[in-house]
């Protein structure tokens, strides 16, 4: 199983790259006396999965000397900007950023059982 543990230190090796400090808190952006930082949410998914085996022949006989082994891996990361950090004059602030995408996409969710509800009321009708 030498193959996973080489899997998950190129994975590895990959989310440090992916999930830096930059990627939470962005670079400063500066208007007149005014910085910004942009805050964001960093969701990270992984999978990794391997197996070997032996080939055998149509009625479970040995076929022979036939060994096979395997691995792979992937990944995906987002981020979503969650706030501004600001700094001015007058003090710090953090100006939250609306969800607004986060509401369309529970409303997504429930449209499926929307649709089984609707065709149910359909076919009592009939």
């Amino acid at each position: 199983m030498n193959e996973i543990s080489d899997i998950l230190e190129a994975v590895g090796e990959q989310v440090g790259d992916v999930a830096s400090g930059d990627a939470v808190v962005g670079s400063p952006i500066n208007v007149g006396a005014v910085t910004v930082y942009p805050i964001s949410r960093l969701s990270l998914g992984l999978g990794v999965g391997g197996g070997s085996g032996d080939d055998l022949g149509r009625h479970g006989e040995a076929a022979g000397p036939q060994h096979g082994s395997g691995g792979g891996a992937g990944g995906g990361a987002k981020a979503r900007p969650v706030a501004l950090l600001v700094f001015a004059e007058e003090g710090v602030s953090v100006l939250p950023i609306a969800d607004k995408a986060g509401k369309l996409e529970l409303l997504l969710e429930k449209i499926p059982g929307l649709v089984e509800r609707l065709k149910g009321l359909d076919s009592a009708k009939c």
